[in-house]
């Protein structure tokens, strides 16, 4: 067990489960405990390619798959373009799944790998009918496409589309 990580809330630590490089999060006694609420959520969206494969989860720790990439910060730089429609897209199926991820102007809540982009740390997330996942993203990512906004909150599909068209002119 090696750790690669010690947030306000918790320790991460990178372990072997049944021979496949996972993810311990364990949480820091004295601290508000988010693991459970983590755990649901991850079970929540495990239908979804972009969260990670949650193994197990109890009161004070979750077990999740590895994830092995760079960060939006380090995509940006290899193909711009390209990364901020993964990312997007990814933004898109949390909306569509009802889930807020509330953290996602934090570059390295994208990880992109080679098999497509996750997003990680559902800790502070919350389930709602009004997601703001794309919002937020275009918010921190595209202010240039703010005037999309609207539109994506009128019809998510089409507005989406909108903002990849605007983005193959950026």
């Amino acid at each position: 067990m090696q750790k690669i990580f010690e947030g306000n809330r918790g320790e991460i630590f990178l372990i072997d489960y049944f021979g496949k490089k996972a993810v311990l999060k364990k949480h820091r006694f004295g601290k508000p405990n988010t693991i459970k609420h983590e755990a649901f959520i991850l079970q929540k969206l495990q239908y979804l390619s972009v969260v990670p494969r949650l193994y197990e989860a109890g009161e004070e720790y979750v077990i999740m798959e590895y994830i092995d990439g760079i960060s939006l910060k380090e995509a940006l730089k290899k193909d711009k373009k390209a990364a901020l429609k993964e990312a997007l897209y990814a933004s898109y199926l949390l909306d569509l799944a009802h889930v807020n991820h509330r953290e996602l102007g934090r570059y390295y809540h994208f990880i992109f790998t080679l098999n497509g982009v996750k997003i990680i740390d559902f800790e502070r997330s919350q389930v709602t009918n009004k997601p703001r996942n794309v919002l937020q993203f275009i918010g921190f990512y595209l202010p240039a496409l703010k005037t999309f906004a609207k539109f994506y909150q009128k019809n998510k599909k089409a507005g989406l589309q909108k903002l990849f068209e605007a983005i193959d002119v950026l």
